[in-house]
Parts: C-alpha cells; structure tokens; sequence
C-alpha cells in the first residue's frame, strides 16, 4: 500500500512540474482539454523554419534592363544603307555593320550590288570609320532613316572628314580616327546608279563622297550631330 501511495505521489509531481515546465497552469490550477492537445503537440511537433526569400539573381535583373520598368536607352534606332564603289568596310564606333572578308582592300568589286543596310542605335558624337577602295567610278554614299523614314545622319560635307591613319591594323578606331590628320571629302557629281536609286528613295539629300578622285583608296570618318 504504501508502494502505491509513493508511486500515486511521484506521478501528482511529475504533472505539476510538466504543467510549471509549460507553463499552462491556470490561476485556479485546472488545464482544459485544449491546453492538453496544446502540450502534446508542442512536445511531438517542432516549429517549422520560415520560408527562405529568393534572392534576385543577376541575370534576372539583367533581363529587367529595357523592360518598360526600365529607362530606355539613349539614342536613335535607324536602318543605315550604304553603298560604295568598288569596296568599303564601314564601323560604328568601331563595330562592323556587317562581315567584312577578306577587307575592302582585296574583296571583289560590289559596286554593282545594291546597298547593304543594318539596324543599329546611333545618338550624337558617335562616329563612322570607313574605308574604301575605287574602281572605274568612286565615291560612298550613307544614309540612316528612323522609323518614319526621316534622315537623321547621311554622308555630306559638314560632318565628314578624309582622314590618314597610316599602314595601322586599327585605323577604324574612332581614337585613331579623330587623332589622324583630316582633310575635306571631295563630291562625286555623278555617282554610281545603286547610289542614285537609294539616294531618290529619301529626297536626293545625301551626296557620295571619297577623297582625290585619284586615290584608289580613302579612309573617311563622320561624326552624328543634331539628334534630337
């Protein structure tokens, strides 16, 4: 009998010190049965983790760039058509407009061709390289249009210069370009017919120019100007 009463007495305890433990004792002593299920629960469960936040990767906020949320870059999309007689390799900035092999020095003639085009974002100080060879006739012809067919930079004589960057490898670098010794682009007054064609689709504004109608090749560059 008296085991029982020991082993009755050690279980009161054990709840009371469960209850102290939990911290569920009520005023008056007494545990509901919701505060039960609480008790078991806590002592069978664990408290799951919050959920980790995604981190923005930097490709993600890559692709944000030109999205609306983003500002739009700085410039004027054009279509640039151009034409030379024999050869020219043109840069923007330094950049090809197109695949230039082998260079304008040795490729077969393209002055029949009509005039090549590429899509590009030009905006003021930007600067075109170009260099060209002659044939029977000479001269190059450049025209960039918006998107409502407006010019907005073509060749002529306020914004071209010849310049002479010597036997360098990098002569369509601007730097090299506007630090060369310059000289004024000549006119041809009668030039290629892929030149006529291109140049009456846009008002006969743009005129074809080259350097002494001697040289069999000419390095000239531009400069864009008055964007607005």
């Amino acid at each position: 009998m008296k085991q029982r009463t020991t082993v009755i007495f050690s279980f009161i305890m054990f709840l009371f010190f469960l209850f102290a433990a939990t911290g569920f004792c009520a005023g008056d002593g007494k545990v509901t049965m919701e505060e039960w299920i609480k008790i078991i629960n806590s002592r069978d469960t664990k408290k799951s983790p919050p959920p980790p936040v995604e981190e923005k990767k930097e490709a993600d906020v890559q692709r944000n760039v030109g999205s609306d949320s983003a500002p739009a870059a700085q410039g004027k999309a054009v279509i640039i058509y151009w034409h030379m007689a024999d050869d020219a390799d043109v840069y923007l900035n330094g950049k090809p407009l197109r695949k230039y092999e082998p260079s304008f020095k040795t490729r077969p003639d393209e002055a029949p061709r009509p005039a090549f085009s590429a899509a590009a974002v030009i905006k003021n100080g930007d600067v075109f390289t170009v260099g060209g060879r002659r044939g029977g006739s000479y001269g190059l012809m450049l025209i960039a249009v918006d998107a409502a067919n407006n010019i907005v930079f073509m060749t002529e004589q306020q914004s071209w210069k010849v310049y002479e960057p010597g036997e360098r490898m990098d002569w369509f670098s601007p730097a090299v370009a506007l630090a060369s010794t310059a000289k004024p682009v000549i006119v041809q007054p009668d030039p290629w017919y892929p030149q006529k064609e291109l140049n009456s689709k846009y008002g006969n504004k743009a005129l074809s120019i080259w350097s002494t109608p001697a040289s069999t090749f000419a390095y000239l560059y531009g400069v864009v100007g008055g964007l607005r």
